[in-house]
């Protein structure tokens, strides 16, 4: 019992330290999975649902191999004067092709209700201002939020 009083702190500090590689493993394989198998649909924003005390998840919609599917992506903090500039509009969407229920919403993008997945794609190949905030994949915190 001595011994982890003594060395408490360093058996701590070797815990945190191994968390940060973890979560750097897990961000960079989550890039580079959206990277090869990403695909793109069309997002529409259904609700904006508050937890805790300032924290706030986008609840949306997208259609993917023609299946609707719906689901919520963090939104970080936002006022009640913000929310109506996102509701019913249109966004991207970008998701996994071996698990279309992995996927992210970029609020920052928006998109015609027009366009299919192929002119999105080649649209956004286009951009390089786009491809630069889809390079950010995935927001910090990816481990933390799905696995503490």
């Amino acid at each position: 019992m001595n011994f982890f009083r003594k060395y408490t702190f360093l058996i701590f500090l070797i815990f945190f330290i191994g968390l940060y590689v973890v979560n750097n493993y897990f961000i960079n394989n989550y890039k580079n999975l959206y990277k090869k198998e990403g695909n793109y649909a069309i997002g529409t924003m259904k609700d904006i649902k508050a937890f805790g005390r300032s924290g706030h998840d986008f609840v949306y919609t997208f259609y993917a191999r023609g299946k609707k599917y719906k689901s919520v992506c963090s939104a970080g903090n936002l006022s009640v004067d913000e929310y109506s500039k996102y509701m019913d509009k249109k966004f991207l969407v970008i998701y996994l092709n071996s698990n279309v229920h992995n996927n992210r919403l970029y609020v920052s993008i928006p998109v015609n209700s027009s366009d299919n997945e192929k002119t999105l794609k080649e649209k956004i190949d286009k951009n390089v201002y786009v491809k630069r905030k889809l390079d950010s994949i995935p927001a910090p915190g990816y481990f933390w939020e799905n696995y503490f």
